[in-house]
C-alpha cells in the first residue's frame, strides 16, 4: 500500500489472497483498490523471490511511526544482500547500545519487510530469533537462504562473528 509520500506497507504472502486483502481493509478501512501504483513494485519484489538483488529502493511513508522505529529501520536497510546482523550490532550501530529488545520490538513493528531487510537481523550467538511474518521463523530463514546464507544442523547462521559480519 502506498500514499502520497510512498510505500506505506508490505504484507507478505498468505496463502489466500483474500487473506491479504482482509489484512489491508481491516488497517487501513478508508483505501481504495489501485493496482497500478504497485506494479513496479510487484516486479521488483518477484524478482527478488527469484533470487534476484534488490537495487530499487522506494520512498517509504513513514508516518505514524516513533523516530526510534524509522532509525532501526533506516539502519537496517545497510545491511548487505546476504549478510546479517545482530540486534546487539544493529543498537550499537544506532548508537543506542543495550536496546536490543527496543531494536526487535521496531523490527516486529516493520511495515516494509524485504525492503527494510529486518529479515537480516539475527541474534548475538547466530541463531535467528524472531520473526513477526507469516511462518514466522520458516520464513526469515529461507529469505536469508534466498540470498545465499547457510545454516548448520542447529540453525546457527554459518559464518556469522560476534560483531555481525558473516
Amino acid at each position: 500500500m502506498g500514499s502520497e509520500k510512498g510505500l506505506k506497507r508490505i504484507i507478505l504472502p498468505h496463502t489466500f489472497q483474500a487473506e491479504v486483502k482482509k489484512i489491508i481493509f481491516q488497517q487501513f478501512p478508508k483505501i481504495k483498490e489501485d493496482n497500478t501504483f504497485f506494479k513496479s513494485l510487484a516486479k521488483i519484489l518477484t524478482k527478488y523471490f527469484e533470487g534476484e538483488k534488490i537495487t530499487r529502493f522506494f520512498a517509504l511513508d513513514e508516518s505514524g511511526n516513533t523516530e526510534f522505529s524509522v532509525k532501526v529501520w533506516k539502519a537496517t536497510q545497510s545491511i548487505p544482500w546476504g549478510e546479517v546482523r545482530s540486534y546487539t550490532w544493529l543498537s550499537a550501530h544506532i548508537k543506542k547500545p543495550g536496546s536490543f529488545r527496543a531494536v526487535g520490538n521496531a523490527l516486529g513493528k516493520n511495515p516494509f519487510p524485504v525492503v527494510v531487510p529486518c529479515h537480516r537481523v539475527i541474534r548475538s550467538d547466530g541463531t535467528l530469533g524472531g520473526f513477526s511474518a507469516p511462518e514466522g521463523i520458516l520464513l526469515k530463514q529461507r529469505l536469508l537462504q534466498l540470498e545465499g546464507a547457510m545454516f548448520d544442523s542447529k540453525g546457527i547462521v554459518m559464518g556469522f562473528k560476534k560483531e555481525g559480519y558473516l
